[in-house]
C-alpha cells in the first residue's frame, strides 16, 4: 500500500515477548481487534509522514500490547485506548509517524500472543529516544463484567510506585480532551527492511480506582524494539509449596531501573514481557504500591517480609527465561 510516496509495510509484526498488547493487526491491513462486548473496531486510515523533511528510508512499525491487570475487585475483559496519533522523538524533534481522522481504538487486552500495530511508516535512519501516543479520553474505556468505565487521564503527575515504575512514562494535556503518552525507550532505525518497536501500557501500574468506583490513569509503559525483546517466566510458591497469588514481581536493571513488572496469577505464576535482552535482579513484593496508586497486597504467602530477593536472570532477546520457583 501507499499514502503519496511512501511504502507503508503491511506486514504483520509478531510479538515476541512481551506483555504488550497482543492482537497483531495492522491498521492497512483490514484486520479487525476486539472491542468491548465483541464488537468490531474498524481500523483508521494511517497518514505516513516523511521525518525531518527528507526522504524515508526504512519502515518502521509501533505495536501497543498489554496483559491482564488486576484492578481492585474489577477483571477486566477490554481496556480500550483511543489512539488519535503516533510519533517518535529524535533529539527533541518529535515527528509524527501515523495519525488518523477519527481515533483508532485499540483494546490492549484483545490477544495475549500478538501485539496491535498502530502506527507504520518509514524513517530516516538513526537514534530515536522516544515514543508518544496521543490519546482522545472520550474513546477510552475499561469494560468489566458487562459495565463500561470511563477513564480519567492525570496529567503531569508524578509516579506513586513502590519502586519507581513509570518514571520514564509522562503524560501532558494536548487540548481539552485529548493527553499525550511520551514513553523514554532508545532505539536505532537502520538499513534492514523492517523494524519493529513494541510498547507495554502497563495497565497494572496505569490504572487505579477510586473510593468513588471511578479509575484514574497514571500511563505507565515500557518500549523496546522486538528485535531485542525477550520475557521471564516463573512460579511464585509459599513454604508449603502453594501458589501465592497477587504478589508484584519485579524487574531492575543492573543500574537498578525498573525494566517491567507483573502481578501473579491464582496458580503463583507471572511472565514479565517487554524486556531488553541482558541481565535482571528479580524482587517479589507482597505489599506494593502502584505508579497510578493502586495498593496490592500478595495472598498465599508465608514471607512475614513485605518483598523477598529472587534470582539474577540473564535475558536472551526473542526467546523466555525460565526461572523455576521463586519461594514467598
Amino acid at each position: 500500500m501507499r499514502h503519496g510516496d511512501i511504502q507503508v509495510n503491511s506486514t504483520k509484526y509478531f510479538r515476541i515477548g512481551f506483555i504488550a498488547l497482543m492482537l497483531a493487526l495492522t491498521a492497512c491491513s483490514g484486520s479487525t481487534p476486539s472491542g468491548a462486548g465483541g464488537s468490531s473496531i474498524i481500523p483508521r486510515a494511517v497518514h505516513s509522514k516523511d521525518v525531518l523533511g527528507g526522504i524515508p528510508t526504512s519502515p518502521i512499525s509501533i505495536l501497543l500490547t498489554d496483559a491482564p491487570p488486576r484492578i481492585a475487585n474489577l477483571t477486566p475483559s477490554a481496556i480500550n485506548i483511543g489512539i488519535d496519533s503516533v510519533a517518535v522523538v529524535s533529539n527533541g524533534v518529535t515527528t509524527t509517524l501515523a495519525s488518523y481522522s477519527t481515533p483508532y481504538v485499540v483494546n490492549v487486552l484483545a490477544a495475549q500472543s500478538q501485539p496491535s500495530s498502530i502506527g507504520i511508516g518509514s524513517l530516516f535512519s538513526g537514534a530515536y529516544q522516544q515514543l508518544q501516543f496521543v490519546v482522545d479520553v472520550k474513546s477510552s474505556n475499561l469494560v468489566a463484567n458487562g459495565i463500561t468505565y470511563p477513564l480519567s487521564f492525570l496529567t503531569n503527575t508524578w509516579t506513586q510506585s513502590s519502586v519507581g515504575a513509570g518514571t520514564t512514562t509522562q503524560t501532558t494535556a494536548v487540548s481539552p480532551g485529548t493527553v499525550a503518552m511520551t514513553v523514554t525507550g532508545p532505539f536505532t532505525v537502520d538499513d534492514q527492511p523492517a523494524n519493529a518497536v513494541i510498547a507495554d501500557f502497563n495497565a497494572l501500574e496505569s490504572i487505579a480506582q477510586q473510593s468513588t468506583g471511578s479509575l484514574v490513569v497514571r500511563p505507565t509503559l515500557f518500549a523496546v524494539p522486538t528485535v531485542e525483546a525477550g520475557m521471564i517466566s516463573g512460579t511464585v510458591l509459599n513454604a508449603s509449596g502453594n501458589p501465592v497469588y497477587g504478589a508484584t514481581v519485579v524487574a531492575f536493571d543492573n543500574e537498578g531501573n525498573v525494566a517491567n513488572t507483573v502481578d501473579t496469577n491464582t496458580d503463583g505464576t507471572f511472565t514479565l514481557h517487554t524486556l531488553v535482552a541482558g541481565s535482571y535482579q528479580l524482587r517479589v513484593f507482597n505489599s506494593y504500591t502502584t505508579a497510578s496508586g493502586q495498593q496490592l497486597s500478595a495472598n498465599g504467602q508465608t514471607s512475614t517480609e513485605s518483598s523477598v530477593r529472587g534470582p539474577s536472570v540473564n535475558v536472551t532477546a526473542t526467546q523466555t527465561t525460565q526461572v523455576g520457583t521463586i519461594q514467598d
